[in-house]
């Protein structure tokens, strides 16, 4: 990525040692944007990395960069410590940039918190994913109606994201949602239907089972939280969320990941600390 125009950027290289645990080989940061170093709570060596913003939001002309590179055999899981607040923009717009590439036989678990647009915000979030065919990926996206408790519920002015996923230079996934508020009803069927918060899971590995969908869309529910998997292809399944608030969102996303872990890696989901 050129990061020349970037306000905020983070580059990660994450590389194999010989003995199993991934670490990080390569790595560039531009404040606000940091991380925290690696720590280890799978056996398999497994690098946690929570990403940091030390500025503790995104505000108007904001054009934030991260590249994460999962090199062969690596395995990386990726979070954040908290939500990322998208402020009021009296003037402008925010971009937030991703560009994630898992090569053969390496892991990368990309599960960001969830973005809050505040009122009068407008934020372009674009996220590619570049796999080799013998990769696993098994990444969320998550985003709120805004400050719900603060009278702001669908109060920001845009909120688009893109999401591209590559699989050997080929795109299987294109996904565009364009929330804009002021323009649309967000309560109508096919946007928001009345709930208040969103999310996805993305889901890449060879030969997937063809039952797993089935197995997924019979877990209990959380609350208000409803869900459906589906297949796209024999390697990629995308399951969508809709919730009344990010509590009962997050526990359920929380629970369909425990079950991809348990399916494509083989072991138990771990808690995960936040602040």
């Amino acid at each position: 990525m050129n990061f020349e125009k970037a306000t905020g950027a983070l580059s990660l290289t994450f590389r194999r040692k010989a003995a199993g645990k991934t670490y990080i080989a390569d790595q560039y940061y531009k404040i606000p944007m940091q991380i925290m170093p690696p720590h280890y709570q799978d056996d398999d060596g497994t690098a946690f990395i929570y990403l940091l913003n030390t500025g503790g939001g995104v505000l108007h002309n904001d054009r934030y960069m991260t590249e994460l590179i999962a090199e062969e055999d690596s395995r990386v899981l990726i979070t954040s410590p908290s939500s990322n607040k998208l402020y009021k923009m009296e003037d402008g717009h925010a971009e937030l940039l991703n560009c994630i590439t898992v090569k053969n036989g390496a892991v990368m678990e990309y599960l960001p918190e969830h973005n809050v647009p505040y009122a009068k915000s407008t934020t372009y979030q674009e996220t590619e994913f570049h796999l080799d065919k013998g990769a696993t990926l098994i990444a969320s996206d998550m985003v709120t109606a805004g400050r719900v408790a603060m009278g702001e519920a669908f109060k920001y002015d845009l909120y688009a994201s893109r999401t591209k996923i590559y699989v050997d230079g080929k795109l299987v996934v294109y996904d565009n949602s364009r929330m804009d508020p002021k323009t649309t009803d967000m309560k109508k069927l096919g946007y928001m239907e009345g709930h208040l918060t969103n999310g996805t899971i993305y889901v890449y590995s060879e030969n997937l089972d063809d039952g797993l969908p089935k197995k997924l869309n019979s877990m209990d529910h959380r609350g208000n939280v409803v869900f459906a998997a589906g297949k796209i292809d024999d390697s990629m399944m995308i399951i969508r969320f809709l919730g009344d608030n990010m509590i009962e969102l997050k526990e359920m996303i929380d629970a369909v990941w425990a079950a991809l872990r348990k399916e494509l890696l083989g072991k138990e989901a771990v808690r995960i600390r936040k602040y």
